[in-house]
């Protein structure tokens, strides 16, 4: 049918049809900013006037002709506001639908269409939405939407709505298990930017009990939604950023699906992780060894009445006390203990808006220095000052991680890093196997020095394409390592290979994996999940792709694809039980007696009373260090105090060292090294 015309795409579609009726609708110009193009019919003379299986709409054809297809949202909408998708996302730089008909009598999907796509498809959405007893005479819309703007442009030569009988209908909602999450725009397609308004309605009712669209909500509120993501906005089915937002459009924090109180969200749509669980997994390891990583929740998701299918609700990566809980920089905060933080930043790529700043060492990709990213606040907040604060730190801690005495507890690495958070983001990466893993999404932040002056790694973001989710980078593999970059094809900072060749560093990586496979990384404890999760998502995820019929495809990156849902669990399962074995060969380091304690869950070098103010006791909770030498650094690893021959639990004078926070380290001949924070109050 790739040469078909139009008027006989429509005969085909029509014939046997009884009391069957076209309109033609207007073509024109799909403008390429950021606008939404609607080309309307009016419809007065329907006969019968009643959309119903007995006679309603039966098909959409158009032509569109743009020079990037993939651009481009489509959809109908019925005079009674029914928002059908016809295609989304689909066929990348190429161009065309060619005499396209969309029909819910044939059983090729759109998704297994090749562009031009000429002939009739299913559409995303089915067309018996339209078929709800409503009137079918009035205002029809095409609504286009160009989701990527400015950069390439189209039109749309002509289109058609189709009615006859033998019509479908919409599918009833049989209820879920899932909380449901109910967007309205008034029709108006979600943008990329900005942010549109819009109310949002959350659905959880009683444990146990079937939540259905018709319920009273649980909570609603005014909302502020845009589509958020990279390489994600190519899929149709779109991942959403929101504000809750009170009556008059301010910030409104609130608790969402039992998460704390906050105003900015996430809505997550996993489309290329058919499990669902990717993220999951990383977030829920992540909590559970602490401090903190993203809240979610499952949910099922509506826009303007048309069923989105499975997400997760989660929380935005920001500073907040229920976040990332550091202290608020502002504009005015210059000087003294004020301007040190707090800060968060991330590894990523460009902004597109210069709030960024480049590390001084190259990664693993042709030299390339990796880019910092000021995350919050970001770069257009931060005064001059703030910005030459943060990056002179940062260069400081990268100069001692690759300077020759890198490995000294008080002038190396240590006095710039968080080591326990360094081991858990490691651990979790490489558990993943993610290959965004360190070049993207890598998150760390810094608070004031008077609360902590060292880097902390994390929270953990974006782990859609780990866990045997991925066909490139070597990541789709249980055996290798992602710190080392082995396939070569990222710009992945070095930092990981300096810590691993520090013998300090390895041995309490070594005693913290073995410690979490007895508990929260063990086999079982991570199966069971995936198993208690996936059964809960039984029928939610049959209904998700119903949907977005996906499986059996392939979706970029899938290095597996499943037939069914319960294939997708199952690959997943293995990849994780083959992950394991192959880490528990292969975890550097040793963890021996003395190295034991130096588990992050374990106190070593204990000082008391901190805060301190003219004394303070020293006590050791190892054999390997009974006496010692001791060392105190400033924030600013300036010396300020040393001590030889240190018997444990012996106190030691601070009178001569004025207020503040300083480390301290302790050391002996047989290598035992540990260091602690110090405060010193007035």
């Amino acid at each position: 049918m790739r040469h078909t015309s139009l008027l006989a795409c429509l005969f085909y579609l029509l014939a046997g049809q009884i009391n069957a009726q076209s309109y033609a609708g207007t073509g024109g110009i799909i403008f390429d900013d950021g606008r939404i193009n609607d080309f309307v019919i009016e419809i007065n003379d329907l006969s019968p006037d009643t959309l119903s299986a007995a006679h309603g709409l039966v098909s959409v054809c158009l032509k569109i002709t743009h020079s990037w297809l993939s651009d481009l949202d489509v959809r109908l909408i019925s005079p009674s506001g029914a928002n059908m998708m016809l295609a989304s996302g689909l066929g990348a730089d190429t161009d065309d639908y060619d005499n396209t008909c969309f029909t819910m009598t044939v059983p090729v999907h759109i998704l297994d269409g090749a562009p031009p796509y000429n002939g009739a498809y299913r559409p995303f959405t089915s067309l018996g939405d339209a078929n709800n007893g409503e009137s079918g005479n009035g205002k029809w819309i095409l609504r286009i939407l160009d989701t990527y703007a400015y950069a390439d442009g189209g039109d749309v030569i002509s289109w058609t709505i189709n009615f006859g009988s033998n019509a479908p209908v919409a599918d009833v909602f049989s209820g879920s298990k899932l909380p449901l999450i109910m967007l309205t725009t008034d029709n108006i397609t979600i943008p990329n930017e900005p942010k549109i308004n819009g109310h949002i309605s959350v659905i959880e009712g009683e444990s146990g009990n079937l939540n259905y669209p018709t319920d009273i909500p649980d909570f609603e509120s005014r909302m502020a939604i845009e589509v958020r993501g990279s390489s994600s906005q190519q899929f149709p089915k779109k991942n959403f950023s929101f504000e809750t937002q009170d009556a008059d459009g301010n910030d409104l924090e609130t608790e969402l699906l039992g998460l704390p109180k906050e105003e900015d969200w996430i809505l997550y749509a996993p489309y290329t992780d058919k499990s669902f669980l990717r993220d999951a997994i990383a977030y829920e390891l992540g909590n559970d060894m602490g401090p903190y990583a993203p809240g979610t929740r499952l949910c099922e998701v509506f826009i303007n009445g048309d069923y989105h299918g499975v997400y997760w609700l989660e929380e935005k990566i920001k500073r907040d006390k229920n976040r990332v809980d550091i202290k608020k920089l502002n504009p005015i905060d210059t000087i003294g203990d004020d301007l040190t933080g707090g800060y968060l930043l991330k590894v990523d790529r460009d902004d597109g808006e210069g709030s960024y700043f480049f590390s001084n060492h190259a990664g693993t990709f042709e030299n390339m220095a990796p880019l910092i990213v000021y995350e919050d606040p970001e770069g257009q907040d931060l005064h001059p000052k703030q910005k030459d604060y943060i990056s002179n730190y940062f260069h400081q801690f990268e100069s001692a991680l690759y300077g020759n005495d890198f490995k000294d507890p008080s002038t190396g690495y240590r006095a710039y890093v968080d080591v326990n958070s360094a081991i858990d983001y490691f651990i979790i990466c490489e558990l993943g196997h993610n290959v965004d893993a360190y070049r993207l999404s890598t998150f760390f932040y810094k608070d004031r020095n008077s609360v902590d002056s060292l880097f902390h790694f994390g929270p953990l973001w974006d782990f859609n394409l780990a866990f045997g989710n991925v066909d490139y980078c070597e990541s789709q593999w249980v055996e290798g390592w992602t710190y080392e970059d082995s396939g070569g094809c990222s710009n992945t900072p070095r930092w990981w290979v300096r810590f691993l060749e520090d013998p300090y560093y390895r041995d309490r990586l070594r005693c913290r994996y073995d410690s979490l496979r007895q508990t929260v990384l063990s086999t079982e404890a991570i199966l069971h999940y995936v198993d208690s999760t996936g059964l809960l998502l039984k029928e939610s995820a049959d209904r998700n792709y119903e949907r977005w019929p996906i499986l059996s495809r392939y979706v970029w990156p899938n290095f597996f694809i499943g037939d069914t849902y319960e294939q997708e669990l199952d690959y997943l399962k293995q990849w994780l039980v083959g992950r394991l074995d192959w880490m528990d060969a292969n975890i550097p380091g040793e963890c021996t007696p003395v190295s034991s304690i130096h588990d992050i869950n374990q106190e070593v070098l204990v000082l008391s009373p901190n805060p301190a103010k003219s004394s303070f006791r020293i006590r050791i909770l190892s054999n390997d260090l009974q006496h010692f030498d001791l060392r105190i650094n400033n924030v600013n690893g300036v010396l300020v105090k040393a001590q030889k021959a240190v018997t444990n639990g012996e106190e030691i004078d601070i009178v001569a060292l004025p207020a503040g926070v300083y480390i301290v380290s302790v050391s002996n001949l047989a290598g035992g090294q540990y260091q602690e924070k110090l405060v010193i109050s007035e």
